[in-house]
Formats: C-alpha cells, structure tokens, sequence
C-alpha cells in the first residue's frame, strides 16, 4: 500500500513540476503581433516564419543538451521518465523500445540500407510521444565530438536532476547510483531484461573528435559510403561500447536515455551533410526499396528533415 503510493506521489511530483514550469516559461505567440517575415516562437516553442499574420513553416529545434538551460534540461527528463514509468504513456514507450530491440542488428546497424532513415523515423515517434506529455519537448542530442578526449567526465552525466547520472558501481554489477535514472529511481522494462540501468564507461578516448567529425562531413556526395561507413561503423558503435552496460547491448540499448541523445547527433550530422546539396540529400537511399519495419515508411521518405511524414520538420541548433 505504502509502495502504491510512494508511486502515486512520484508521478503527480512530475506532473506538477512539469505544469509549474510550463507556466513560468511557456512563450505563446500572438499571430497578430508578430512581425512580418520574423521568425518567433509558437506555443509549443517551435521555430516559426510570420507571413501574413499567420504562423508557418514551423521547425522543432533540437538543442545540445549541455547548453541548454537547466530547466529546459529538467523538462525534458521529466517527460521521459513519465513516459516510461506513467501508466497514461509507458504502453508506447514499450512499444517503441522493442520497434528498435525486435528489428534484426545485422539490417539496422551492420549495413547502410536503412541505419540513417530508420533511425530518424523513430527518433521522431519518440519525440512525438514526448511532445503529449509537454509539447515543448524536443530531443537534444549531445555532442561528444568537442568531449572526446574525456567524454566521461562530460556535463551530461551530472548526478542532479538535470543530468544522466553516471557511470555505474563495478561492485554492484554497473548499476547507476546516482541522477533520475539510478538503481533506486528507475528500472528498466522486462522486455530488455528488467533491473537497473547499466553503465561501465570504458575510458578510452573516442576517435570522432572536432577535426575526424571535419574532415567526415568534408566527403563529397560520390563517396556516400565513406561517409555512412565512418558514422554507422565508428562514430556510432564505438560510442555505444565506451558506454557499456545497457547501452553496448543492441537489445537493451534502446531503453537507454543516453541512446536519444547519440542518435539525435549522429542525425544532425547526417543532415548537416545532406545540407551540402541535392546530390548529398538523395545520396543512395532513393535507389533501395527497404521498409522501415515495423513502419509503413521507406527510407526514401525520411530524406528532408523540412518535409518529413506527419508535417514534421526538424533542425538542430548548434
């Protein structure tokens, strides 16, 4: 009984806090006043053009998580762990934390058919869920290139409630001890094995620093498999076993909340290629006839991060 309600308690303390801070900071726009051909914020803090008195074109911005505001910071670890522990939301998060665990490794993530497109299509679904529970949300993505030489001491794994917590204790199988995600605040889903979530940072240095990032987005269109080869096969894997724990296994690293935050970089680094020009955009994906299972989508669908599925556009803020 005494559980039950601990449990209750946690959840309204969440829903509270996310209420109290959306009235602090919320930032509705009126159409009326805005000025024409500016960019402002709507309701729900997307990017938008004013033309004639109306809101358009409008962006969801994605930030650097160790630049953003400690609220902004709080707000988004609010609404993922409602989303993975409230009754109201945890039926979806499940579902897309298996999408990832049920889709065989050796499509997703041993060859280029559909890593990049399948990945931004469920970063999306994520965020889309996020976005219910505070339409304010949008997934960050950190930027361990300008950390790669001490990645693990990075502001992202602070211990307060605005950080991931950090690495896990070697004496008590890498369970996390400490932030919103330790072994006494969070547990992870019986679909990924259940118990806490893992850490067991290897402290090696990581190879995509600033200038290995410089010289990758430097490839031209032609060598299209270069560049994915760097991103999928270095970049990508070798973040996830630095990490280790929960995040090293391709079944379980998706219930990681670290695991958004790669992807969301490796995304904008695609895309930020893709800005290069038309023949960087439709790079190869235009030419394969994979789904994206479990979705109704094809890879060739989730090329312009300005017209993606469902209305939704995304850019990154640097």
């Amino acid at each position: 009984m005494l559980s039950n309600l601990k449990c209750c308690f946690v959840f309204l303390l969440l829903f509270w806090n996310m209420e109290a801070d959306r009235g602090q900071h919320g930032k509705e726009v009126s159409t009326k006043s805005c000025e024409e051909g500016s960019y402002v914020l709507n309701e729900c803090e997307d990017r938008c053009e004013c033309r004639d008195g109306q809101l358009i074109n409008c962006y969801r911005v994605r930030k650097e998580f160790t630049k953003m505001e400690i609220n902004e910071r709080r707000r988004y670890i609010n609404a993922y762990k409602t989303a993975s522990m409230s009754p109201a939301f945890k039926k979806e998060y499940e579902r897309l934390v298996t999408c990832h665990t049920n889709t065989p490794n050796d499509l997703l993530h041993e060859t280029p058919r559909i890593f990049f497109p399948w990945h931004r299509w469920f970063l999306v679904e994520f965020e889309n869920l996020l976005r219910r529970i505070d339409c304010r949300v949008t997934l960050p993505y950190w930027d361990w290139s300008r950390d790669a030489d001490h990645w693990w001491n990075a502001a992202v794994w602070s211990s307060g409630d605005h950080g991931l917590g950090g690495n896990g204790n070697s004496s008590d199988d890498d369970c996390v001890q400490d932030g919103p995600f330790s072994k006494e605040k969070w547990r992870l889903l019986k679909q990924t094995g259940g118990g806490c979530l893992r850490r067991k940072f290897y402290h090696f240095k990581l190879d995509g620093d600033t200038k290995d990032l410089k010289r990758t987005l430097a490839l031209p269109s032609k060598r299209f498999f270069d560049f994915e080869g760097n991103v999928r096969e270095n970049y990508h894997a070798q973040l996830h076993n630095w990490i280790g724990g929960t995040m090293r296994n391709p079944l379980t690293s998706s219930n990681c909340p670290e695991m958004v935050f790669h992807h969301s970089f490796l995304d904008k680094i695609w895309l930020q290629w893709q800005n290069k020009g038309k023949a960087y955009k439709n790079a190869y994906f235009p030419m394969t006839r994979d789904k994206l299972l479990p979705s109704k989508y094809y890879s060739w669908q989730w090329l312009d991060s300005s017209n993606l599925p469902g209305q939704v556009k995304v850019t990154y803020e640097d």
